[in-house]
């Protein structure tokens, strides 16, 4: 069982409710269809750019000597072309008109990363563009910069990641903004689909209800790379996040003590629900 929620999630706990979660106070009313809708949203905004950080290691990670890029049949980007213009440090992961990942997500276009250098040596800055891309039939776009900021190739991988300008567009035509400051340690592992990912910082953005919001970490979230391909589980494992809403609404959740499950609790004004989260499909 988990504790509180918190990643793609912060929100999507709130978001992903199903008829069988079970209440632990005595308010069934307390949550209400508004707060949903507000989590779910925001639960997809996350899901989306996480998969990218996800894609975008890869990409670098897999990079050979010789300008050609090689993944192993778990990566999210196994399915794709992918392309490397060394001379001008520019590494494409086209998707075509569509393919499924081991992981289940319908992937489609173009992610473009400029790099200045290796991902894991220190200063070295990685900037992420879109082109027509999409996860699950949702747009995705905005520019993400990465920037390792650790002390040494020896340390673990820490990174400032700053989301600019980012936007998920739903089949429908309506949209949801987000702008993000976060710093992130990769715990690396011989295979990089076991790695773990430790996140810190705040998030602000507007729903496509035109909700304002902002997000705060109060207790690192944790994610286990393996958890995915493995048990389905694409939700952080561990930590604590606050959403608070324009609208005076202020939701937190616990993704739990590391355990690999999609559990998490939910709480508004001291009203608690345990949730499953189901996963992000199209």
């Amino acid at each position: 069982m988990k504790n509180l929620l918190k990643y793609l999630p912060v929100f999507a706990a709130a978001l992903f409710f199903t008829t069988s979660c079970q209440e632990e106070t005595e308010n069934p009313n307390q949550f209400s269809d508004a707060d949903i809708v507000s989590a779910e949203n925001e639960a997809n905004i996350e899901s989306a750019f996480e998969d990218v950080d996800d894609i975008v290691y890869d990409g670098m990670f897999y990079i050979a000597s010789d300008g050609r890029t090689e993944v192993s049949d778990d990566s999210p980007i196994s399915c794709a072309v992918r392309t490397h213009d060394k001379e001008n440090k520019i590494i494409t992961i086209d998707f075509g008109d569509g393919c499924e990942g081991k992981d289940g997500r319908i992937r489609s276009g173009k992610i473009i990363i400029h790099y200045t250098d290796r991902l894991w040596v220190p200063g070295a800055q990685v900037t992420v563009t879109f082109e027509d891309f999409y996860c699950d039939g949702k747009k995705i776009e905005g520019t993400r910069i990465r920037t390792n900021i650790s002390e040494s190739m020896s340390d673990y991988l820490r990174f400032r990641i700053e989301l600019i300008g980012g936007k998920v567009t739903w089949e429908d035509g309506t949209y949801a903004t987000r702008d993000a400051v976060w710093e992130v340690t990769r715990i690396r592992t011989p295979n990089p689909m076991n790695d773990e990912r430790i996140r810190t910082g705040h998030a602000e953005g507007v729903t496509k209800e035109g909700i304002g919001y902002k997000v705060t970490i109060t207790e690192p979230i944790v994610w286990k790379r393996g958890c995915l391909p493995k048990k389905k589980v694409m939700i952080p494992v561990k930590g604590v996040k606050v959403t608070e809403f324009d609208n005076g609404v202020t939701i937190t959740i616990d993704y739990g003590d590391g355990e690999c499950d999609n559990l998490v609790t939910v709480t508004k004004d001291g009203v608690t629900k345990t949730v499953e989260i189901k996963r992000w499909r199209r």
